[in-house]
């Protein structure tokens, strides 16, 4: 469907926004497009778009501007529809798109598309059948939807965490950690990736802000420092930790308390490890301790004999020890464990053998491009040690 030619306004187009609100200093006025982005910023410019809506409005103002914008394109009965479905079902996303075409931009045909898809769906979201039985409408009221609620909670979790972000980027430290207030809202495990992908999204708008040469997106970004800006990608880059170690702490206290204890040879009986490696041209003679010592260690040193690559695990601070999983060790630090490709692996692995201040040392001191770990073993690693 294509979208009708917006009415001419005073000012060409709708008038902007006033929140009400201190930070509009930080975030600037509402986004104006008196010139279209260029392809190579366009996503950076909508993201940043996309921000400032998020940071100043929600559900209830997604609604009006939705069925505003409708009124603005000579539509005025899918407004007056529009006003009554209920305020969830509006995907805020598109309500922040549909307004910056009122200040002037210009969608793509895609975006023009799935547009007027989202409209459509909308729209007949009122004439969905409803139930007329007094006795199911009882019967169907008294039953919420679980999954819906504990999602709501996740939403609320994200308000709070947009919240403590706000309050680093204005005074450079919060006064409450991810991990409780995730826990305050009672967060499931499996609604935890919905804040994870709002975080990784701002992760990505700032990593694109720390190297670009854009001059608008500099200006708009002005009050911010080199400093400040590598501070907020390493609170973003925490954040996103964090989140990680909330599942697996929520995973690890859902397991039943009078569970009998498993014995740790069953634990690990599923993974996969080389128990010995001899490899004459670099005069190396390995043998793997048993995987059980991984099993409520906090450290441990495991080499990938086929691709010569050093695994240094760390446990995260909340589960602070390791446990196994099938073929995957977990339980350890996304941030601080780091995976690096030695040339030398006969000379390298005996300074890693050595004590655990030493060894660190030494592998921070390999010049060589760390990679972060998955946990999954195969059947050409050697655990070194775990203590």
């Amino acid at each position: 469907m294509a979208t009708r030619k917006p009415k001419k306004t005073s000012d060409h187009f709708i008038k902007a926004l006033n929140p009400r609100d201190a930070d509009t200093k930080y975030f600037g006025e509402e986004p104006f497009f008196p010139l279209q982005p260029d392809s190579d910023q366009r996503g950076v410019t909508l993201a940043r778009s996309f921000t400032w809506y998020n940071r100043f409005y929600g559900k209830k103002d997604a609604k009006e501007l939705m069925a505003q914008y409708c009124e603005h394109h000579e539509r005025p009965n899918d407004a007056k529809i529009l006003r009554k479905v209920d305020e969830k079902e509006f995907i805020m996303t598109f309500s922040w798109l549909a307004r910056m075409v009122m200040r002037g931009l210009e969608l793509t045909e895609h975006e023009e598309a799935s547009l007027e898809n989202e409209i459509s769906r909308l729209l007949k979201v009122v004439n969905k059948p409803q139930l007329v039985e007094k006795e199911v409408e009882e019967k169907v009221s008294n039953r919420p939807n679980i999954q819906e609620l504990m999602r709501e909670k996740a939403r609320d979790a994200a308000g709070e965490l947009e919240g403590v972000f706000d309050e680093f980027y204005i005074n450079g430290k919060t006064s409450e950690k991810t991990v409780d207030i995730v826990a305050r809202f009672n967060v499931m495990p499996q609604h935890i990736p919905l804040i994870v992908e709002i975080w990784k999204a701002k992760q990505e708008e700032f990593d694109v802000l720390s190297s670009t040469d854009d001059k608008e997106l500099k200006e708009a970004y002005g009050n911010l420092g080199k400093v400040q800006l590598r501070n907020i990608l390493k609170f973003i880059e925490g954040v996103l930790g964090d989140l990680n170690s909330y599942i697996s702490i929520k995973k690890a206290s859902k397991a039943p308390r009078k569970r009998k204890p498993v014995p740790v040879e069953k634990i690990v009986a599923k993974l996969k490890y080389l128990r010995e490696f001899k490899d004459p041209a670099n005069k190396l003679e390995l043998v793997s301790i048993h995987p059980t010592k991984l099993h409520g260690a906090s450290e441990a040193w495991v080499y990938d004999t086929g691709k010569r690559k050093l695994h240094h695990y760390i446990a995260d601070d909340y589960s602070k020890s390791f446990t196994v999983k099938g073929n995957t060790i977990i339980g350890f630090d996304n941030n601080k464990s780091e995976i690096k490709t030695l040339r030398k692996p006969g000379e390298q692995i005996k300074e890693v053998m050595g004590s655990k201040p030493a060894a660190r040392k030494f592998f921070d001191g390999i010049k060589a491009v760390a990679a972060k770990p998955n946990g999954r073993f195969n059947e050409n690693m050697i655990i070194l040690k775990a203590f």
